[in-house]
């Protein structure tokens, strides 16, 4: 398959913000792929060349690529720099000049060349791999036609942003080889057991819905996390529970999902299915000694742990544990635990399909309990009573609330799903907006006087899972401090600048700059209230209005655990403004 013919549709893609004409094109697209290269074309339309789990990434910043364009198009490089302060796209850039020199393709380049030249690229390592990584991209540039070149160079410096998410994939795959979005199911199980839509697409192109059906989970590929719904009421828990649940400690830590090979490798993984096994050394340690099963895949939370007692720490000091360098004295200083909670693999036996008690009761068999590893706290509760005490409890030491689970016989592991099966209910809940939530950035508005030059607010958005768009809340100014203003928020933003809203956020409100919805962020307010400037819940409590956060302020904690599908979602916020209207007095 011809990469022109790809970029032809990316060309046509990247100039639409509408969702379905994105979705047709697609699907001609992905029809008219040979299934021995559709894998790497998903991924490269992803502008990735592996799931994220893998961890290869191009690793060639625009400096570095600005250097390969430059000696691709036999410019200098000040002429290049130029172009990209006019065009602001190093991707437009090379596509500009080559158009303006007459260059042409020197031959049809294929899909899977491509892939294959970008992964040498990204695999370049050691000694003098800077200049092997730009002179690969130099001659890929050299070779491609001016509208190749654009798409390119965006990919292998990362900022090729088609607005193309996951689920729009699983749609389109469900259109072209299923007959519709009736096979949706099948698919998207497939895809939360393996986090991989490179293999799923191949699977589903050379075998069908039915080899789909069959695939199991795999130590090494990490299965997209089941996640919980929120109430504030034990008593609301317990009817939705049916009368009882298993009550469970919520850490206040860093959830990953721990899978032990064969071979007897671990490899930890975040909840946006990232490996952060480096991060972990002497969790590793401990799973090699007490774990029991020579293969598995389990849940748990790894927490901080004050020297000596054991006492449970907060959050903020797991983040001393993100550094790569330095790695063992952040052990010595900061020690963790982890507490494990749900086993979803073991020795050949996928567990995913079986109701939380029996998953419960092997993982408490898995694992050898030590200061180091041990079971999540937990009691099975049947009152409302019962349910605050151990809550109290849970918050005496050191916990931020507990997780309910449902206890039937239909309570298996719905991996990617947010579903009534758990449910948290944690301190906070107890008061109107005095729960953090966790949002989506998809905008800024430039500052005035003293952050002139920086951001002034950024514009806020809630996750809506049934329509897969990322809904506006609030602007939010307060709360950074100078260096969130000067460096950390340029840092993570301005890679993630579009031109133009991107494809999945739905705002009325139109800010000086827009952002690809990637950076999740907590916030804590005044309470939830009614507006008619934003977008979230639109119309579900009053017509015109949704709902806003009133005087919202950044707490300083940037959810780098959390995909922003992972965030606080509109239902959610739905059901804390019902709450406070609840409380209000009659």
């Amino acid at each position: 398959m011809r990469y022109s013919e790809v970029v032809k549709a990316y060309a046509e893609i990247e100039h639409t913000t509408s969702r379905q004409r994105i979705g047709d094109l697609l699907a001609a697209l992905i029809a008219r792929t040979p299934p021995e290269v559709l894998g790497r074309l998903v991924y490269l339309t992803q502008g990735k060349l592996y799931p994220d789990f893998v961890g290869v990434e191009m690793g060639l910043a625009e400096r570095l690529a600005l250097r390969a364009v430059a000696r691709a198009l036999d410019a200098s490089e000040e002429q290049v720099r130029k172009n990209l302060a006019a065009t602001g796209d190093l991707g437009a850039t090379a596509e500009q000049v080559l158009r303006r020199k007459g260059h042409r393709a020197r031959r049809p380049l294929s899909v899977g060349e491509v892939y294959e030249r970008l992964d040498r690229l990204a695999r370049s390592a050691g000694p003098g791999a800077q200049g092997q990584k730009i002179e690969l991209l130099r001659e890929l540039v050299g070779d491609a036609s001016p509208e190749e070149a654009r798409y390119l160079v965006r990919t292998a410096t990362g900022k090729l942003r088609l607005g193309v998410a996951d689920m729009t994939l699983l749609d389109v795959l469900a259109m072209v080889y299923a007959g519709g979005k009736q096979a949706r199911p099948v698919i998207e199980r497939a895809y939360n057991l393996t986090s991989d839509l490179g293999l799923v697409a191949t699977e589903l192109a050379e075998g069908g819905l039915e080899r789909l059906a069959a695939l199991k989970p795999q130590p090494g590929r990490p299965i997209r996390p089941m996640l919980a719904q929120r109430l504030g009421s034990p008593s609301e828990i317990m009817q939705r529970m049916g009368g009882a649940c298993a009550a469970e400690y919520k850490y206040d830590g860093e959830r990953v999902q721990v899978h032990r090979l064969a071979d007897g490798q671990v490899a930890i993984f975040s909840r946006r299915i990232e490996d952060i096994t480096h991060q972990y050394p002497d969790v590793l340690e401990s799973v090699r000694k007490h774990l029991r099963p020579r293969s598995a895949i389990f849940e748990g939370e790894v927490v901080a742990v004050e020297p000596g007692t054991g006492e449970l720490r907060p959050f903020q000091e797991l983040m001393h544990r993100k550094r790569k360098h330095r790695v063992q004295e952040a052990i010595e200083a900061y020690p963790v635990a982890l507490v494990a909670f749900d086993l979803l693999y073991a020795d050949s036996v996928d567990y995913t399909p079986h109701p939380y008690p029996k998953r419960r009761a092997v993982l408490s068999k898995a694992i050898e309990s030590t200061p180091s590893l041990c079971l999540a706290t937990q009691e099975v509760v049947r009152s409302a009573e019962t349910l605050e005490r151990f809550f109290l409890k849970a918050v005496a030491d050191g916990a931020e609330g507990v997780v309910c689970k449902n206890v039937s016989e239909h309570a298996t592991y719905r991996a990617g799903a947010r579903e009534w099966l758990w449910i948290k209910y944690k301190r906070e809940y107890v008061s109107a907006m005095a729960d953090t939530v966790d949002l989506v950035v998809v905008g800024a508005l430039h500052g005035r006087g003293r952050r002139g030059g920086t951001f002034g607010s950024l514009l806020l958005a809630a996750y809506d899972p049934e329509a897969d768009v990322f809904r506006a809340v609030t602007k939010c100014g307060s709360g950074f401090s100078d260096q969130d203003l000067q460096q950390d928020l340029p840092r993570r933003l301005e890679p993630l600048e579009l031109p133009h809203r991107h494809p999945r956020v739905d705002s009325r409100l139109v800010p000086d700059v827009w952002f690809v919805p990637e950076v999740v962020i907590e916030v804590i307010g005044a309470e939830i209230t009614l507006s008619p400037t934003h977008t979230a819940a639109l119309g579900q409590f009053r017509p015109g209005s949704g709902l806003a956060i009133r005087f919202p302020r950044f707490t300083g904690r940037y959810r780098d655990d959390k995909r922003p599908e992972d965030a606080t979602t509109v239902a959610e916020l739905a059901e804390m403004y019902r709450r406070q209207l609840r409380q209000l007095p009659q």
